[in-house]
């Protein structure tokens, strides 16, 4: 993994502010779209280096949809594991 230089950064966005933006941005999808990603942060400066994320950061209205569903995701995913460990309960052990 290489590692960008803040000047090779800064080229690609306008500010520092905008830059630590959308690399979150970045990251979390990187994150979502890769539960088991190793070091979603880096691979997203590299991908702003790259060229390869352009755009600006999420604005208060987009922010606010993606954590409903992130809270979403994470009451059906706290809901399957409570039905699973409920099930679990139920079957006797082996013999």
């Amino acid at each position: 993994m290489r590692t960008p230089t803040i000047d090779e950064l800064l080229e690609k966005v306008g500010s520092i502010y905008e830059l630590t933006m959308l690399a979150a941005k970045e990251a979390r999808r990187i994150r979502t779209l890769d539960r088991e990603a190793r070091e979603p942060l880096q691979k997203a400066l590299e991908h702003i280096a790259d060229g390869k994320v352009k755009g600006e950061f999420l604005t208060s209205d987009e922010m606010e949809e993606f954590l409903e569903k992130e809270m979403e995701r994470t009451e059906a995913a706290h809901a399957m594991r409570d039905k699973i460990l409920a099930h679990s309960t139920d079957i006797p052990p082996p013999k």
